[in-house]
Protein backbone atom coordinates (compact mmCIF):
# COMPACT_ATOMS: atom_id res chain seq x y z
CA UNK A 1 0.00 0.00 0.00
CA UNK A 2 1.42 3.50 -0.92
CA UNK A 3 0.72 5.63 2.33
CA UNK A 4 2.25 8.48 0.61
CA UNK A 5 -0.18 8.38 -2.65
CA UNK A 6 -3.31 7.96 -0.03
CA UNK A 7 -1.72 11.05 1.94
CA UNK A 8 -1.84 13.15 -1.12
CA UNK A 9 -5.53 11.90 -2.05
CA UNK A 10 -6.63 12.87 1.10
CA UNK A 11 -5.43 15.67 1.71
CA UNK A 12 -6.55 17.11 -1.82
CA UNK A 13 -10.14 16.03 -0.54
CA UNK A 14 -9.76 17.55 2.27
CA UNK A 15 -8.72 20.94 1.02
CA UNK A 16 -10.94 20.55 -1.90
CA UNK A 17 -14.29 20.06 -0.07
CA UNK A 18 -13.21 22.68 3.00
CA UNK A 19 -12.51 25.22 0.27
CA UNK A 20 -15.94 24.03 -1.46
CA UNK A 21 -18.18 24.44 1.53
CA UNK A 22 -16.80 27.80 2.66
CA UNK A 23 -16.89 29.32 -0.77
CA UNK A 24 -20.55 28.11 -1.38
CA UNK A 25 -21.29 29.13 2.43
CA UNK A 26 -20.39 32.69 1.64
CA UNK A 27 -21.76 33.14 -1.66
CA UNK A 28 -24.64 31.42 -0.75
CA UNK A 29 -25.39 34.19 2.69
CA UNK A 30 -24.86 36.98 0.37
CA UNK A 31 -27.38 35.78 -1.67
CA UNK A 32 -30.44 35.11 0.75
CA UNK A 33 -29.18 38.77 2.28
CA UNK A 34 -30.18 40.02 -0.71
CA UNK A 35 -33.03 37.85 -1.66
CA UNK A 36 -34.52 39.62 1.87
CA UNK A 37 -33.41 42.85 1.43
CA UNK A 38 -34.11 43.66 -2.28
CA UNK A 39 -37.63 41.19 -2.30
CA UNK A 40 -38.46 41.16 0.97
CA UNK A 41 -38.82 37.36 1.27
CA UNK A 42 -39.01 35.64 4.73
CA UNK A 43 -36.43 33.87 6.70
CA UNK A 44 -37.47 30.98 5.91
CA UNK A 45 -38.46 31.08 2.11
CA UNK A 46 -35.14 32.52 1.71
CA UNK A 47 -33.31 29.98 3.16
CA UNK A 48 -34.69 26.65 2.04
CA UNK A 49 -35.75 28.21 -1.21
CA UNK A 50 -32.74 30.11 -2.22
CA UNK A 51 -30.40 29.40 0.13
CA UNK A 52 -29.98 25.76 -0.18
CA UNK A 53 -30.50 25.26 -4.02
CA UNK A 54 -27.69 27.51 -4.08
CA UNK A 55 -25.86 26.27 -2.04
CA UNK A 56 -25.83 22.79 -3.46
CA UNK A 57 -24.82 24.45 -7.36
CA UNK A 58 -22.48 26.29 -6.03
CA UNK A 59 -20.78 23.34 -3.85
CA UNK A 60 -20.98 21.08 -7.10
CA UNK A 61 -19.21 24.27 -9.11
CA UNK A 62 -16.24 24.47 -6.75
CA UNK A 63 -15.82 20.97 -6.52
CA UNK A 64 -15.30 20.61 -9.75
CA UNK A 65 -13.61 23.46 -10.93
CA UNK A 66 -11.55 24.54 -7.24
CA UNK A 67 -8.76 21.82 -7.77
CA UNK A 68 -7.04 23.64 -10.29
CA UNK A 69 -6.34 26.59 -9.35
CA UNK A 70 -5.83 25.38 -5.79
CA UNK A 71 -2.70 23.59 -7.54
CA UNK A 72 -1.43 26.68 -9.11
CA UNK A 73 -1.98 28.59 -5.94
CA UNK A 74 0.35 25.82 -4.06
CA UNK A 75 -2.08 24.78 -1.62
CA UNK A 76 -2.51 21.30 -3.08
CA UNK A 77 0.42 19.22 -4.39
CA UNK A 78 0.86 16.02 -6.28
CA UNK A 79 4.08 14.37 -6.02
CA UNK A 80 5.11 12.67 -2.32
CA UNK A 81 8.06 13.89 -2.74
CA UNK A 82 6.78 17.49 -1.38
CA UNK A 83 5.32 15.79 1.90
CA UNK A 84 8.60 16.09 3.78
CA UNK A 85 10.88 13.49 4.29
CA UNK A 86 9.10 10.78 6.67
CA UNK A 87 8.21 9.89 3.16
CA UNK A 88 11.64 8.58 2.58
CA UNK A 89 13.40 5.45 3.32
CA UNK A 90 16.79 6.56 5.40
CA UNK A 91 16.62 10.04 4.32
CA UNK A 92 17.15 8.67 -0.04
CA UNK A 93 15.21 10.39 -2.54
CA UNK A 94 13.43 8.54 -4.71
CA UNK A 95 12.64 5.10 -2.65
CA UNK A 96 8.96 6.02 -1.11
CA UNK A 97 7.59 3.91 1.57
Amino acid sequence: MNWSRIYATLQTWFVVLIASIFSAGFYTVVAIGISRRLIGLSDHIAVYAIGVPIFVVLFAVFVKFLPKPLRKAGMLSDSPEKFGSWFLRDGKKGKNL
